[in-house]
């Protein structure tokens, strides 16, 4: 009988235990490895972006071809005296970020268009120096002077303004190209000075004793247009 009455004191015991609620045992139990690591690599992420705002880095790769059209992008307003060129394959690339030369600072811009010079401020303008490599190629060279930030756009165009096809490798702009073949090349001048250029151009396309023009066309960050013709003999 007293077994009895034991045994059920021990139910009534055991069924009034307190039981931990699930929310207890949800903290209590260990996290997935799996969810730590996402949780690290979203703040290593995270940290990695900062650091790279804070120096321009995101803004401004050095000489990112894709930066550059889409700055080109940028600055071309949709306007009607304004001539818009379209990409052909890639471009020549850009002046590397400097702390404070960042597009469109006003440090750097000044109301109205660019102004562009032919050759460097003070000094006659020299012709363009025109050089046959090859039975193939023939290069043109010569210097530009800006005094604000632009997108540059260079072209060669025959009598009657139509683009030559232009050949990136064996040009160069401050550094050599690479890439396919293009009509126009751009170049964003974040660094305002006096820019010499070599252009590359296939031999089968111009003809001897026939004038040509390298065209450069600057706009500012406020969609300001300036256009310049540098004629040439073949």
């Amino acid at each position: 009988m007293f077994n009895k009455d034991l045994r059920k004191v021990e139910r009534r015991l055991r069924d009034a235990r307190p039981t931990p609620s699930a929310e207890l045992m949800r903290a209590l139990s260990p996290r997935r490895p799996q969810r730590r690591q996402f949780a690290f690599a979203g703040a290593l992420t995270a940290a990695m972006a900062i650091s790279l705002a804070a120096v321009g880095g995101v803004s401004y790769a050095a000489t990112a071809v894709n930066s550059v059209v889409t700055a080109a992008k940028h600055v071309v307003a949709p306007k009607s005296n304004h001539l818009v060129l379209t990409v052909n394959g890639m471009n020549a690339g850009g002046d590397q970020y400097k702390p404070g030369y960042g597009f469109g600072d006003p440090n750097h811009n000044h109301d109205g268009p660019p102004g562009l010079a032919k050759g460097k401020p003070g000094e006659k303008a020299p012709p363009a120096q025109v050089k046959r490599v090859n039975s193939q190629a023939v290069t043109v060279s010569t210097s530009i002077t800006l005094d604000e930030q632009a997108a540059l756009y260079f072209s060669v165009v025959d009598s009657q303004g139509n683009p030559l096809l232009l050949t990136q490798k064996g040009s160069a702009f401050g550094a050599g190209l690479n890439g396919p073949q293009t009509k126009s090349i751009h170049y964003v001048m974040l660094v305002p000075r006096t820019l010499s250029f070599q252009i590359r151009i296939p031999a089968n396309l111009l003809v001897a004793g026939q004038t040509y023009s390298v065209r450069v066309i600057a706009v500012d960050s406020q969609g300001n247009k300036t256009q310049s013709l540098i004629p040439f003999t073949a």
